[in-house]
């Protein structure tokens, strides 16, 4: 148990290598949800580019797809 900044006397959990407090992680990881997120799309319109430069990007649409379905499986337990 600990103080956070959020002002909650709270239980910490650590979440990849950073320590989070109970009552702020699901505010966290929605953000780093979005970030992902918005990642994602600029990753896909940037192939979409190369795909009308008629560079082949079958492979990394694929890759994309893949990452996209992995960022949606995130779920805040």
């Amino acid at each position: 148990m600990g103080k956070c900044d959020c002002g909650a006397e709270t239980d910490w959990q650590e979440i990849g290598s950073t320590w989070l407090c109970v009552s702020c992680r699901s505010e966290e990881l929605e953000k780093t949800v979005g970030e992902l997120k918005e990642g994602w799309d600029k990753m896909l319109h940037a192939a979409r580019h190369l795909q009308r430069l008629k560079v082949d990007t079958l492979s990394t649409i694929d890759l994309l797809d893949n990452l996209k379905n992995e960022i949606n499986r995130i779920k805040a337990e």
